[in-house]
């Protein structure tokens, strides 16, 4: 008798050994028992969860010679033919081979006809999405009104493709993927089964892989079995499935967790050396970032993965914040897209890694507000302590001033400095420079001045001035005599032939806060206010 493979061997018989879909099975169980089975069903889930099986099972229900009944005896004729596919009332029909209008218009011409020698002519149409528009309208009317003796099953993997005009007409039921407990155990039981030892790595790896897919679990454990034997170790494993080693996953986290791009370029190298798909890496990475969000959210119960697979994302999860998990996996999602347009996946993958370890560490909105609170308060006060101050370049008559002139100004200012040193700005200068010789002011208006306390005054003459070198060289004795009378005191007044200091700060030296901005952003005086 020729070999059949293992996911034939071992397909349910009856409704109780469909796992993970007890809605389907209770529904359509206790429509029999009711007698309301309907005349039109839809149902839709992932691949390799139990559609088609569940279809057969529920024809056998129907037309098994004990019932109709929800547990098919799986001796009469009828039960065996459905099992083999080859009973004459129960079609399964490909929709992917299957599409025009033709193939539809034959059914409809044949549902005419009652059954052969059972109770109902049923009509199992697989990845009915395929089907043309024509068809899909073709099928329509017989759909909604079909002979007592036809029922239509449709299964999909893609209901969005299904006209909704089909949809109304049926029944739906959604299957679910399978948890990994369930593939596991399932695979455990039929390797017990088939006489085969498989260690628990190996199970775990064939699950992880099967994505919720029993079938594919099912395919990997054969193809497992073909390349090791009666005993399947994990050192083998993902060998034989053609599988790539976690620790490549798990050396991409980490380069990530650590800003480390080398690291991360040498994950993507290592992904195309082995002859991975950078498609099917880039999403068991996502998986795999989406875990350690849910253990850093202590949400261990959603994660099912090997207990040493946990320990070692429970400390990576530790580098991060939840924030900065979620950006991260939401720059690695787009990833997904650019790999997938990709000529070239592989340099794709890389540069989806190298930016992912580069992205920086995001800041509590918490903590940016109060930075913002602390730098508007600062600049408040520095701008606070230049309010009365007056643009340099832009000399104006000074507080002293009055309707007699501005030499009756210059004499009430000069009053108030007589017998004291005080504290003098630039700008102060300038004005009082300018009450007494303007032309002067506004040379001096055009320079940078830089005034050190108690000591000297800096003037750094602009190369662009008119006449600013030779005037202020010519002046030099004049600008010491105003400076005398501006701060009571002589301060040495020094002339240089630069637009401003090399350093900034000199400018501010007695301004401690602005001078803290300076350190803190790395910034410059453009032009002093």
């Amino acid at each position: 008798m020729a070999y059949r493979v293992l996911s034939r061997r071992y397909r349910p018989k009856v409704f109780e050994d469909l796992l993970g879909q007890p809605h389907v099975t209770r529904t359509l169980s206790n429509a029999i028992a009711e007698e309301r089975t309907g005349h039109a069903y839809l149902f839709t889930g992932p691949r390799g969860v139990g559609k088609t099986t569940a279809a057969r099972l529920f024809a056998k229900a129907l037309n098994c010679a004990k019932g109709p009944t929800a547990t098919p005896c799986n001796n009469c004729s009828s039960c065996l033919e459905i099992d083999e596919s080859r009973s004459m009332d129960v079609y399964e029909i490909d929709g992917a081979s299957n599409t025009g209008v033709d193939n539809i218009r034959e059914i409809k011409s044949n549902v005419q006809y009652p059954p052969s020698r059972d109770r109902y002519k049923i009509y199992i149409i697989d990845e009915v999405h395929m089907l043309s528009q024509g068809a899909f309208n073709a099928l329509l009317k017989t759909l909604e009104e079909p002979p007592e003796h036809v029922i239509f099953i449709f299964a999909t993997t893609e209901p969005h493709k299904v006209p909704l005009t089909i949809q109304s007409r049926c029944q739906r039921f959604d299957f679910r993927k399978l948890r990994n407990s369930m593939v596991m155990q399932s695979i455990a039981a039929i390797a017990g089964k088939e006489g085969i030892t498989i260690d628990d790595e190996s199970k775990e790896v064939i699950t992880r892989y099967a994505q919720g897919s029993l079938r594919d679990a099912q395919s990997l454990l054969e193809q497992a079995i073909s390349y090791s034997g009666k005993t399947i170790k994990h050192e083998e494993i993902y060998k034989s499935l053609g599988i790539l080693e976690r620790d490549v996953i798990v050396k991409a986290v980490s380069a990530m967790a650590h800003h480390d791009v080398a690291e991360a370029a040498l994950a993507a190298r290592e992904v195309d050396a082995r002859g991975y798909d950078p498609k099917r890496f880039i999403e068991e990475l996502l998986s795999a970032l989406r875990d350690i969000y849910l253990l850093a959210m202590s949400l261990d119960e959603l994660v099912e993965l090997p207990d040493a697979e946990v320990l070692a994302f429970k400390k990576i999860s530790s580098s991060f914040t939840q924030d900065d998990l979620l950006h991260l996996m939401n720059a690695v999602s787009k990833g997904v897209e650019l790999i997938i347009r990709s000529t070239q996946p592989a340099i794709a993958l890389e540069i989806v890694l190298i930016k992912a370890a580069s992205l920086k560490p995001l800041l509590p909105i918490d903590q940016i507000l109060s930075d913002l609170k602390k730098f508007k308060s600062s600049i408040d006060q520095t701008a606070g302590s230049f309010m009365h101050e007056k643009p340099v370049g832009s000399p104006v008559p000074g507080k002293g001033m009055s309707d007699d002139g501005p030499n009756a100004g210059a004499k009430a200012a000069d009053s108030g400095r007589i017998g004291a040193v005080r504290e003098g700005t630039p700008d102060g200068f300038i004005e009082h420079v300018y009450q007494k010789n303007g032309p002067l002011a506004a040379e001096l208006g055009e320079a940078n001045i830089s005034i050190e306390k108690n000591s000297e005054v800096n003037i750094f003459i602009k190369e662009h001035g008119k006449n600013s070198v030779t005037d202020l060289e010519k002046n030099r004795e004049l600008i010491r005599q105003f400076v005398k009378e501006y701060f009571g005191m002589q301060y040495d007044v020094i002339l240089h032939k630069d637009a401003q200091p090399e350093n900034n700060k000199e400018i501010i030296k007695d301004d401690q806060k602005l001078n803290k901005l300076l350190d803190v952003f790395g910034a410059k005086i453009i032009k002093k206010m």
